[in-house]
């Protein structure tokens, strides 16, 4: 008989804390309404692995007011970049926000709806790329600037 309150007391201890954990999960997950109001869209772009190859660095991410990119041979310049909301406190929150490039023949962006994204950078030029997710919205420029034989390109937030 002991051995079954033994087993009972333990499902039951069992139970309530699988409660506690699914309750507190919950409560985790619901932002409050100041922290869910989306204030601002921040772009942030995959750094050159070029640049930190060799190193066991994996991936970087960053997010400059002004960020340059050489092409590489003859092949367009593909950049990837990803968007975050940013909350009242300046806290990200995931976002999938359209991509839309004034100019689609200089620059396309694949996927156009989504989180992260590649941007193509087909030829020399300047044009505007909007970032928009429910109202709020980021316009960068992209500039395309011939360097002998090399593409430059600079894209400011």
């Amino acid at each position: 008989m002991p051995h079954i309150f033994r087993t009972t007391r333990l499902l039951a201890l069992g139970a309530s804390i699988l409660v506690l954990l699914t309750g507190l999960c919950q409560a985790q997950k619901a932002p409050s309404p100041e922290a869910a109001a989306l204030k601002d869209i921040k772009v942030i772009f995959k750094l050159d692995p070029r640049i930190t190859q060799g190193m066991y660095m994996g991936e970087r991410w960053i997010s400059p007011p002004k960020y340059t990119r050489v092409q590489e041979g003859k092949k367009p310049l593909m950049i990837e970049a990803m968007a975050m909301g940013l909350d009242a406190r300046g806290k990200e929150t995931p976002i999938q926000p359209s991509w839309t490039p004034a100019d689609p023949e200089m620059v396309k962006v694949s996927p156009v709806q989504g989180r992260q994204v590649e941007i193509t950078v087909l030829r020399a030029g300047e044009t505007k790329l909007k970032v928009e997710f429910q109202g709020i919205s980021r316009t960068l420029s992209i500039k395309g600037k011939p360097l002998g034989q090399v593409l430059v390109v600079e894209i400011t937030q």
